[in-house]
Order: structure tokens, then sequence, then C-alpha cells
């Protein structure tokens, strides 16, 4: 093990160290550092060996390296500024370098690697957005082009965990779901774990998708900025003063705060109301500690803000026929997380952060109307690592969250929904990591304990290299998972929030049983594909019951389970002046629930079982870069998807009119009270078909990007067009059904059609 400094003493993250020589010289090993600069190799023989350390804009440190039998060493490195180097290293801190890493060092987990500067190229909703981002990865599930959410191997999008630096962001969309909350120039990189994750996870049984603010700053101070469709936003960021990073207790540091704002309703001012705004501001700073800590802080508040207030009054001030009412929802993240070597070869990390979203609905008109929904979660992570002689290294943690939630819903002086909970989950894990030859073996073990429920979570993953280089391998991982915060969330509306809910006597937790095996290869310039298969169980998934008995509390919920199993694929190239991606990935999903409409009759099946929303069957994405000599970056995104499942209307009928007091009925029109002449509508019934047995047609479409930077002395400027569905696909949202007229009628209604934006990014 060892650490990578600058000349300040400060340590370096993502420096490329390789390892050569020993026993097998052909072979070379190379891993990244760490956030503090540390990084670490295991099941090393004894021999001598050439340790070097890279990194763009720093001179190549080599130093030799004797290790004897049983012997562990720290080594400390210091690299020297040296921007000559550009040329040489520039790859080196590339995707393809993490998942490389994370290629020779994880034994089980399924890692894919988004980096900052890939975002601003890849196509978007008027600006770069990460989640839209990892909806281009394999194994990735979107249903709507009106929503960023994503669903990952079958499961439903509240069983991803999202994390800004390690908290986490219950609700990461701006505008419903349109685009989300991350901010692409904060970003340094995103990193979707797809399965296999080990023992140090939980909260989520999905997938895990962290997103990583933008490290080291500059010397001096640089802005940069832009103007998109969406909204205006500025950056700033600096190295800390080295007298502000002593007084802090640390060494040196760095720091950013980035704004963003959207702009109709200011630009619009002076010509009539536009009801909607969001802003958002994200910050960053961390401070090198002595003996090569870290300490850093993170924070996030955003709002969207939907106001018809003012729509809804006429020129006389008199309400007019809009719906008055106001919306507003956001999220605010604060957290701070500490690592430090702590001797005798063990490296801590601490965690402590706050995390909220809170929705609230409100109706003038109707004072006693509205709905309110938010969760809280305070959290706390510790854990200790180390590397033992004999190629073994352990990792244990404890954590806990305390967590709570609440939902409410009134209108014409009635309460229709008022739930709340809260309470304290707790956590710890262990995972032993064994390195023989050309193996990597890793048991490991959670426990997660909760008021209701404790759950013991096994995992097991193990790696087998082969070739001289070690440059493939196959691999295979299974474990439980479990989660005991679930949303509400209606995923086939295009528009929607979340309503979270915890476990409780009348809520399980969700425990999914997970195995997956897969094959990873390396080679030539920046080349690699994976192919993987899963399978996963759901147990414990819930939806609204609709025949819930309105003076019964505890049955507004039912709990369901499922299961998914699939293929995902991928082939990647990463250097050169064409990169990109080309992914294939099939899935097929099921869930089953009780039907309550059946409970009582028992001839009949008393559950029901479909394909949910996200079960995409085929989804292929080819992702295309390509960077010319004069300056134009260009990006291209096609995706092909299956068709997404959906329920049909097969029928409607009118109902029979009835009059009790009367004693008459009929199939006929009832007589309005206030007026005899005036005959009552008779009542429809839609009768449907089975639940989410038709399918719509295949979806494709064609996004492009065009950039070009201009470069000043000031600095520099890229304007940009971003073109979405270039030969216009109408794709289909959903479906209406016309059966007034004979024969029925269907229509559709399409997602974005030809769609063109500009803007344009400034750095100075």
């Amino acid at each position: 093990m060892g650490s990578v400094n600058d000349e300040t003493g400060s340590g370096l993250p993502d420096v490329a160290v390789s390892l050569e020589g020993g026993p097998d010289v052909a072979t070379t090993r190379t891993v990244l550092s760490d956030q503090v600069g540390a990084f670490r190799f295991v099941a090393v023989s004894p021999g001598s060996y050439t340790l070097s350390a890279r990194r763009i804009g720093y001179a190549v440190e080599d130093i030799g390296v004797e290790l004897q039998p049983g012997e562990s060493r720290s080594v400390s490195l210091t690299l020297d500024t040296d921007t000559l180097q550009l040329e040489g290293v520039v790859a080196e801190v590339s995707a393809a370098n993490r998942e490389r890493a994370r290629f020779q060092t994880e034994p089980g987990v399924t890692a894919r690697v988004v980096e900052g500067t890939t975002l601003r190229v890849l196509p978007g909703l008027g600006e770069a957005d990460v989640l839209r981002a990892v909806q281009l990865l394999p194994g990735v599930v979107s249903t709507s082009d009106f929503s960023s959410s994503y669903n990952v191997r079958g499961g439903s999008a509240d069983q991803n965990l999202i994390l800004l630096d390690g908290f986490t962001i219950f609700n990461p969309f701006h505008l419903g779901g349109l685009f989300s909350v991350f901010n692409a120039d904060a970003v340094e990189r995103a990193e979707l774990f797809a399965g296999g994750f080990g023992a140090e996870f939980g909260g989520r049984v999905s997938s895990v998708l962290n997103i990583e603010s933008r490290g080291e700053a500059p010397e001096g101070m640089e802005a940069s900025g832009g103007v998109s469709l969406l909204a205006s936003r500025l950056l700033v960021r600096s190295r800390l003063p080295d007298a502000v990073g002593t007084a802090l207790g640390g060494q040196a540091g760095s720091f950013f705060i980035s704004g963003r704002r959207s702009y109709f309703d200011q630009l619009l001012r002076p010509v009539t109301e536009f009801p909607y705004y969001l802003g958002d501001v994200q910050a960053h700073a961390a401070i090198e500690t002595a003996n090569g800590g870290q300490v850093s802080i993170t924070g996030y508040v955003g709002q969207d803000v939907l106001d018809l207030g003012q729509l809804g009054l006429s020129d006389s001030g008199d309400a007019a026929d809009v719906l008055r009412l106001r919306w507003n929802w956001g999220n605010q993240v604060i957290g701070g997380r500490w690592t430090q070597p702590v001797g005798a070869g063990w490296m801590a990390e601490s965690r402590l952060g706050f995390s909220r979203f809170s929705e609230r609905l409100a109706f003038l008109d109707f004072g006693d109307v509205r709905f309110e929904s938010g969760v809280d979660q305070i959290v706390w992570r510790g854990e200790l690592a180390k590397d033992f002689p004999g190629a073994t290294s352990l990792r244990i943690g404890l954590a806990a969250d305390n967590l709570r939630y609440r939902n409410f819903a009134e209108a014409g002086g009635t309460t229709f929904i008022d739930a709340e909970g809260d309470g304290l989950l707790g956590g710890a894990y262990a995972s032993l990591r064994w390195q023989p030859r050309r193996w990597i073996i890793e048991p490991g073990v959670r426990v997660d304990a909760w008021k209701t429920q404790t759950v013991v979570s096994p995992r097991f993953a193990v790696k087998r290299f082969f070739g001289a280089s070690e440059n493939m391998a196959v691999k295979f991982a299974a474990g439980r998972y479990s989660q005991f915060l679930q949303s509400l969330r209606d995923e086939e509306l295009p528009v929607s929030n979340d309503n979270w809910v915890l476990a409780d006597e009348n809520i399980p937790a969700v425990v999914s049983d997970q195995v997956q095996l897969g094959f990873e290869a390396f080679w030539g310039t920046g080349w690699s594909a994976s192919v993987e298969l899963y399978g996963r169980t759901f147990d414990g998934v819930i939806e609204y019951n609709l025949a819930e008995d309105p003076n019964d509390p505890t049955d507004d919920l039912q709990a369901g389970d499922g299961w998914s199993y699939g293929v995902d694929t991928q082939l990647r190239r990463s250097e050169g002046s064409i990169t990109g991606w080309l992914t294939l990935s099939f899935l097929k999903a099921e869930r089953t629930f009780p039907d309550p409409l059946v409970a009582s009759i028992d001839e009949l099946p008393q559950t029901v079982s479909y394909p949910p929303i996200y079960d995409r069957r085929i989804n292929f994405d080819a992702v295309a870069q390509y960077t010319t000599a004069s300056d134009f970056e260009i990006g291209i995104r096609w995706n092909f998807g299956s068709g997404l499942p959906f329920t049909r209307p097969v029928a409607q009928h009118f109902s029979w009119w009835h009059d009790p007091v009367r004693g008459v009925a009929g199939p006929v029109a009832g007589v309005d009270e206030d007026d005899e002449d005036d005959e009552v509508d008779l009542p429809v019934t839609v009768v449907l078909g089975p639940r989410n047995a038709e399918r719509y047609p295949s979806y494709h479409r064609l996004d492009l990007t065009v950039r070009r930077s201009f470069q000043r002395s000031w600095g520099s400027f890229v304007p940009y067009l971003q073109i979405l569905n270039v030969y216009n696909r109408r794709n289909v949202l959903f479906y209406f059904y016309d059966y007034d007229r004979s024969p029925p009628v269907r229509s559709g209604f399409s997602m974005f059609p030809f769609l063109p934006a500009i803007g344009v990014e400034v750095t100075f």
C-alpha cells in the first residue's frame, strides 16, 4: 500500500499506479489512487519491482521496490508538476482506466463509469444530464422520454440508491422527472453499480449510482457556466490558500460552488407571468490532513415551484376558469466525509450527513385541499480497512440511519391520507478478500436491523483471471439485499414524484436474492467487452390496494413479489479519435400481487401476475463520440427498444339507471332533479383486458450533439447544438380508445418529436 502526493504534500486522486517486475516480468498491474491519494496492491509475490505513478499534468515517478516473503510495504510517491507530459498520460485517467482498475481489484461488482467530460458530449434535454447518460448503460431501461428516471435489471426506480458523494438524493429530478438535479459542470464522474456490489452497500436492492463532485481545483480561481434551453448556470472553483487550509486544521484544499436557475419566468415577466421556475445550488470542499487523510464537505439545495396563482385571475381580479394551485418540491443535502490512515496499515473512513425531500401541493381557491409528502434521513457510516500479509484484506463497518416520512392529503374537510413513521436502521458488515495467484475470492455478510425485521445478507464473489497479462476474467457473484424504504410512485405516469413509506407491521421490507455470472476482457488500445447473465427475486414489493376498506387504515397497501432475469453485453472503445460503446440487453421481469377483485371468489385465482412497465425485452444502444482536428466534438446516440407492456381497454358499457325511491330501473338515463327535461348521462364502465398483456410498438430514436470549442486569451467558449429524435420518430407514450364511435377508434400520444436546442458554455 502507499500514497501519492503533489509537491505541497496533498494527496492526488486518480493517479495510475503500475507495478511491474517480480517473478512474472510480462505482467503489469495497475490501480488508481483514491480521493486522498491512497493505493494498494495485494497478492504480490516476493521479488524486485518497479513502481510507476502517472497523472495528467505531472511528471512520471518511478521507484524500485524490493519485497521479501511475508513483508508488507508502505510507499510514498511525490509527483512534480510537468505540463509537457500531457500527451503521454492523457489516457491514464479515462473511464476505461477506472473500470479496468475495478476489473483488476474487485471480484463481483458490475461497474460502469461515465466521466464528466463524456457527459457534456452525450445528447441530453437541452443540456448535459447525468441520469439521461446513465440510461445509455447496459441493463438500464428508460420507459419515457419525459422522465430521466431509470430501471436496472428488473428493479423498480425506487430500488436504485442515488448518491451525491456518498449521501442520498431521494428524488433527483426537476420538473416531475424531466431532467435531473445534477449540474453536469459540477460532476467529475458517475459510477453505476448494476449488480454484485459488496457487503458495504445497503439500503437498496437494485443498483447504486454514485455521483462524484469535481475534484482538485486549478491554481487561482476558475469560473465556468452556460445558458441552455432549460436554465442558466455558473460554477466557481479554486484552491484554498495555504493559510485557510492551516486555519481549518488541514494542509491544503480546494472548493467549488455551483448555481443554476431557469430563466423563463424572469425573461417573460414584462409580457406575461410564467408559472414555473427551478433553482439549485451545489457546493463541495476538500482539505488534505496530515499523514494522507482528507476531510470533505458536500452540500446541495434545490427547489421547483409551479405557481398558477396569478394565472387564475381575470383582468378585473376575479377568479377565472383556471385551477389556481401552488406546487413546490425539492431536496436538501449536507454531509461530511473523513478518511485517515490510523496506523498499523489501517485506513479509516467516517461519514455523517442529512438528506431531505419534501413536496407540498395546495389549491388557492380551496383552503381545505392540500397534499404533502416528505422523507428525512440522518446517516452515519464508519469503516476500517486493512491489507494483511498473505494476499488478504479485511473491511468492516457500521451504519446507522434515522429515517422519517410523512404523507398527508385532505379535501373538503376529510383527511384521506395521514401516514407517518420513523425509526432507526442499524447495519453492520464485514468482507474478507483473498487474492491468490489469478484469483480474487471475497466472502462477506451484512446485517440490517429495523424495528420490525432483521435481515442477514450473506454475499460471495469470485473472479478467475486468464491470459498472459491477466486481461480476461470470469466472475461469479451471489448475495442477498434488503430495503426498508419504498416509494409509491406510479411508474406508468410520465411525470410524477415519489411518496415514500417505511416498513412497519403492515408494510414488509423488500428482500432480493441475486446471482450473476459474467466474462470481461480488455485488449488493444482502449478496447473492452463484457457479457453478464443474472437472475433476481424481489419479495415484499408494494402497491396500492384497489379494494381497501376506508374504515381500515391497515389495508391501504398490499405486498407482492417478483423476479427478473436477463443478459447484458457491452463492447467499448475508450481511446482514439472515435470512442463510445455498443450495448445489447435482454430482460424478462414479472410481478405478482393478490387480486383484490376476486378475493371472495374461491373458484378464481387469488393472485395476478404481469410484466411491469419497465419489462423491455430487448434494448440496444449505440453511442459514439468524435473529436475533429478543428475542435468540433460530435456525439451520437441511437437507441432501439422492444415494446413496453400496457393494459388495453377492450370495451365499455353503460350502467343501468336505478331509482330506489320509485323502485324503477332500466337501460335509460335518469332525470336531473333540478330540470326534469334534462337527462343525466349514463355512467360508463370501461372493461380492461389482462393487466399489461399488450405491448406498445417498438421504440427507436437518434440523438445528436455538435459542439465547437473556441479558445481565447481570457478562456474559452463552446456553443453547441443538440437535436433529439433527428428523424422525428413518433414513439408511443400511451393510447386513447374512443368506444363512442362505431367502430371504436384508437389514437395515441407520442413522446418527444424532432426537438432541437442550442446553448453555450463559457470558462474563464
